[in-house]
């Protein structure tokens, strides 16, 4: 009950007096920890209970690969995703659909979208039927792609989840809203946000930011707060995501709304939202620099402003590395496999 409730160190406590008193742990206990790390994205954790599952003789079953899979995925792992899904099938355990969308999500965090939609063959040629989750991923993997081509396939993905008769949720619909503002292809955000309310689904928080954002970049302030509108008329407040994209709307309208964005940030703050770094950076864009440092000493108790946003760093590495990262994770494998007898 502790381990599930993420109260590890007063779990291995118990744990301790158990084996303190030659009690040894069972299956249960093993799969409890494997999924209560995995839960909070603790890989070494998992990891390290599933090699225990092992060194006490128990079977480690699909389940459990597919909990430390998924949590290598959430942490961004894809290299380590991939060396557990390989120990997992030379173990003669054979990967199910939850193991498979894991490997698509590792690799759509990286933002590889090639290799997540290989992943997606790979499933449907060991004959598994992909699941909501699966589709999720994929267009996910749109939405963190640097392809512009990334809005289209987002799409076709949407229309391949539909026709497979999946039941998609919203998140589905808000990724592939999301593919389309980064690509700037605010007409086809528009058509899957009235796509997935013509389906019946409430758009969330997120899918009305990622639309706004699309507007945003173009400069059109007044579709922003529309946007702004509905989502509030739904019963849905603003957030920070949203103030910051109706803070560029104003930034990059021509001319620039120096006087909404003012107004915006003040009735921002007063209904409690956080001056983040993100938001601050975005008034600074559309009031100025020097009148946000006035706003600031009014409104903000003196906080100084930020510093301008660096540059973004380059890119990691690509999937298809060079011989220095399959080097790593065969060595990576080895240690997987080392202790095993």
């Amino acid at each position: 009950a502790r381990a599930r409730r993420g109260e590890y160190a007063a779990a291995e406590a118990w744990l301790k007096k158990m084996l303190a008193q030659r009690i040894q742990p069972d299956a249960v206990i093993c799969n409890t920890f494997i999924h209560a790390y995995s839960v909070k994205v603790d890989v070494a954790g998992a990891e390290k209970w599933l090699q225990r599952t092992r060194e006490l003789g128990f079977e480690v079953g699909v389940a459990s690969y597919s909990t430390v899979v998924d949590s290598c995925a959430k942490s961004g792992d894809w290299r380590r995703a991939e060396m557990w899904f390989n120990c997992m099938v030379k173990d003669g355990v054979e990967p199910n659909v939850v193991t498979y969308s894991s490997m698509i999500n590792a690799f759509a965090k990286a933002g590889e979208l090639d290799f997540a939609e290989q992943w997606y063959h790979k499933m449907i040629s060991a004959g598994i039927t992909p699941s909501v989750h699966s589709f999720g991923a994929i267009v996910n993997a749109c939405a963190k792609s640097s392809s512009p081509h990334a809005a289209v396939v987002a799409e076709q993905w949407i229309d391949r989840a539909e026709e497979a008769d999946v039941i998609c949720d919203g998140v589905i619909y808000s990724s592939g809203v999301d593919a389309c503002a980064k690509a700037g292809d605010v007409e086809r955000a528009v058509r899957i946000f009235n796509r997935a309310k013509a389906k019946g689904y409430k758009p969330h928080i997120m899918c009305y930011c990622a639309l706004a954002r699309a507007f945003a970049h173009r400069g059109d302030w007044q579709d922003v707060e529309n946007v702004g509108e509905e989502m509030v008329a739904a019963g849905i407040e603003k957030n920070e995501f949203f103030i910051y994209a109706q803070l560029v709307g104003y930034a990059l309208a021509k001319p620039r709304k120096s006087e909404r964005a003012e107004r915006c940030f003040r009735e921002a703050l007063k209904e409690g939202l956080n001056a983040n770094d993100h938001v601050l950076g975005a008034l600074a864009r559309s009031v100025g620099r020097p009148r946000a440092e006035v706003l600031m000493q009014e409104l903000c108790n003196g906080r100084p402003m930020p510093p301008p946003a660096p540059r973004r760093s380059a890119p990691p590495p690509s999937r298809a590395g060079g011989n220095g990262q399959q080097q790593q994770q065969q060595q990576q494998q080895r240690q997987c496999w080392g202790q095993r007898a």
